[in-house]
């Protein structure tokens, strides 16, 4: 602020400036110590002012050394050079006047908007309807797997092309917005997929993971075209809605891993938590693929996840444990069957003898549409699922008999060794085999399906894997092998039938044996601790105890005994009432107020949080091949990585998605800035940062 006219030009005394003058001496070089110094005077902030002159105190404040403010005004002034004086010409200033005499005044009412501000508010708000529209559009284009270039209008402000499986898209919630002239053609709908949906259904992620607490990481690897990928995927727990997943990044290994692989991987993933600002001391489990080939690069992962963050637990994956198990205990048997059914399938899927309209007329309608249906599949399944043979093997059952009469009637010279010894030869108990084959891998198969589920939880594994230990150790005792294999074995001599029975127990016993070894008693003993929150039966005090010890978890053990007292009068209730073990402490939680079961949250969340199998990221690997098709193979990595992101972490309708983002106005804005196209956005940035002498452009 200026100083009063009659002062200009006057030199200033130091009385003039107070007593709070601080004298600060600016020296020269050495060659000059004898000359005289210059002197600058600096003032400070003098905290007896208010107290001087009791009028500065209702609106006088301190920022710093050098600054006050005036609250009145909402306003910082600099008293570094003159100070008192700078404070008595804000005092004077009209401004200051008028804001003093307003004190004690009501706000006066807002003006009335002229016609012009309302004709503008409107055509804003037709703007957020159809950018609306234009983003609910592409939300379904991308869970719908539609191509871009079915939202391409051609430009000219035509109207998007209403297209929708199953309805008309007249019937959609946004089709009176999609009346206007919209424009959104394929490169604007793959910018919007990857510089505003994608990173905002991130965001989301991110804030539920914060919430939650506790989450776990789960990777696994993928090849596509000599290039292989790795998704970075997260489950936790919602204490508003139950078992949450979501994919936090998908990346190429070979850019990311060096020559350790292992390392590599480890430092990834510590580069995804760091990214991402996701605390790793809340990271409950890492889980990975257990095939053998990625084994110790999982391994050194774990371990190095395990130095920096100490509760993390390493969890294979269960359901490969089925597979794996089946397959070995069958290779006790002196008959592959496995074999057999490949080599059948194959014979008849390559046989010009062997067309559809043969196979019909010969009674294996079945078999024909099975083969036409999924015999490529089960080419790409069999060496790492083998449990996806067990649909094979039930129909090579039932076809037995056909099958024996087609491969007669074929000759000996037109079929292979295998086939032409199983339905031929003198040996009676290929067919045996293949019952046996197929009431074991049964087995497997339904404790498979319990925990392939998406809502499967480590509460259910111990229950899954004793129930299953115990029927194979009750067949191997009984000598049970299934009621067709028994039929077909009365007609088997003795001693073919003793060597039968030999092989079937070996194979019984070496599937025991390498479940007892997989899931050995110390984590039998976690999981089965785990299983007491499923709230079957009333959680006990040392249930939660034992369980928080062997998980390592700080909680505050007062509080968790008290929140039990208040579990034990919901749990009876809410467990015949959710079938679900999510949703029922999902119940829990709705009755119970965050700030009284705050502990029992932390340790739920951590339980729910560890998966059971990496079915999700195979989930990835899916969509991945789906978006990756013939007609759309020139997808770029990023925009893959997008649309997977928009799939797999939203969680609403089209509907949904669309009355969400009417009400998203930062992801509106974000819809019609330029910065969402990759080559304006470069151009932009380099324009706001202009490029200093010296250094490089981008």
């Amino acid at each position: 602020f200026p100083r009063d006219r009659s002062e200009v030009g006057r030199p200033r005394a130091m009385d003039d400036l107070g007593p709070d003058v601080v004298k600060v001496t600016v020296g020269g070089s050495p060659q000059r110590e004898a000359a005289k110094r210059r002197r600058k005077y600096y003032c400070t902030y003098n905290d007896d002012w208010c107290a001087l002159h009791p009028e500065y105190r209702p609106w006088l404040r301190k920022v710093n050394e050098s600054t006050a403010e005036c609250l009145l005004c909402r306003q910082a002034f600099s008293i570094k050079y003159e100070g008192r004086r700078a404070v008595r010409g804000h005092a004077d200033c009209t401004r200051h006047k008028e804001a003093v005499k307003n004190r004690g005044r009501p706000p006066p009412p807002p003006p009335r908007p002229p016609a012009a501000d309302s004709a503008a508010r409107e055509a804003e708000a037709r703007e957020d309807l159809a950018t609306a529209a234009e983003l609910a559009e592409i939300y379904r284009g991308v869970t719908h797997h539609l191509s871009y270039s079915s939202l391409d209008c051609g430009g000219g402000g035509q109207q998007l092309p209403r297209r929708r499986r199953g309805e008309d898209a007249s019937e959609a919630p946004w089709a009176a917005a999609l009346a206007r002239p919209v424009h959104c053609g394929r490169t604007k709908a793959a910018s919007l997929t990857e510089s505003v949906l994608a990173p905002h259904s991130r965001e989301l992620l991110l804030a539920g993971l914060r919430a939650a607490g506790s989450f776990s990481l789960s990777a696994d690897a993928s090849n596509r075209g000599g290039r292989t990928y790795f998704p970075v995927a997260v489950r936790y727990f919602d204490r508003a809605r139950g078992l949450r997943h979501g994919l936090l990044d998908c990346y190429r290994a070979d850019e990311a891993e060096g020559q350790a692989a292992g390392e590599g991987l480890a430092d990834r993933l510590e580069g995804v938590l760091r990214e991402c600002r996701l605390d790793g001391g809340c990271l409950s489990a890492y889980v990975a693929d257990g095939t053998s080939v990625d084994a110790e690069k999982h391994a050194a992962a774990y371990r190095r996840l395990r130095e920096r963050h100490g509760t993390a637990l390493q969890v294979a994956c269960r359901c490969r444990l089925m597979h794996d198990c089946v397959r070995k205990g069958l290779k006790a048997l002196s008959f592959d069957v496995e074999w057999l059914v490949l080599k059948v399938c194959g014979e008849l899927s390559s046989s010009s003898a062997s067309s559809s309209a043969a196979l019909a007329a010969e009674g294996l309608r079945g078999f024909s549409a099975f083969l036409q249906r999924e015999y490529k599949e089960l080419l790409r399944r069999a060496p790492v699922r083998w449990l996806s043979l067990l649909p094979a093997v039930a129909q090579l059952a039932r076809s037995w008999e056909a099958l024996s009469a087609h491969f007669l009637a074929v000759g000996e010279e037109e079929c292979a060794g295998v086939v032409w010894r199983a339905f031929a030869g003198p040996d009676p108990l290929p067919l045996c085999y293949v019952h046996f084959a197929h009431h074991l891998m049964s087995a497997f198969h339904a404790a498979l399906a319990q925990l392939e589920r998406p809502e499967a939880t480590c509460l259910e594994l111990d229950p899954v894997l004793a129930a299953l230990l115990a029927k194979l150790r009750l067949r191997r005792a009984d000598r049970f092998y299934g009621q067709a294999c028994q039929a077909s074995l009365a007609s088997v001599p003795p001693a073919e039938r003793q060597r039968f029975e030999e092989e079937a127990g070996g194979a019984l016993s070496r599937c025991l044996e390498f479940l007892e070894q997989r899931y050995g008693p110390e984590d039998a003993a976690l999981f089965g601790g785990m299983a007491a929150l499923s709230l079957d039966r009333e959680v006990s005090w040392a249930d939660l105890e034992a369980l928080s010890r062997a998980l390592r978890l700080p909680l505050d053990l007062d509080r968790l005994h008290d929140e039990l007292c208040a579990l034990h009068r919901l749990q009876a209730e809410t467990a015949a009432k959710e079938p679900r073990l999510d949703r029922r402490w999902v119940e829990i939680f709705r009755q119970l107020p965050p700030a009284d079961s705050g502990q029992l949250f932390r340790l739920v969340s951590f339980v729910l949080s560890i998966p059971v199998s990496n079915g999700y990221c195979e989930q990835v690997f899916r969509l991945m091949t789906a978006l990756w098709s013939k007609e759309r193979n020139r997808l770029s990595e990023g925009l893959v990585k997008a649309e997977l992101q928009v799939q797999l972490n939203y969680s609403m309708t089209c509907a949904e998605f669309y009355e969400y983002v009417k009400d998203s106005p930062d992801l509106l804005k974000a819809a019609r800035s330029q910065l969402k196209y990759r080559f304006k956005k470069k151009r932009i940035l380099n324009e706001q940062s202009p490029q200093q002498p010296g250094t490089q452009a981008p």
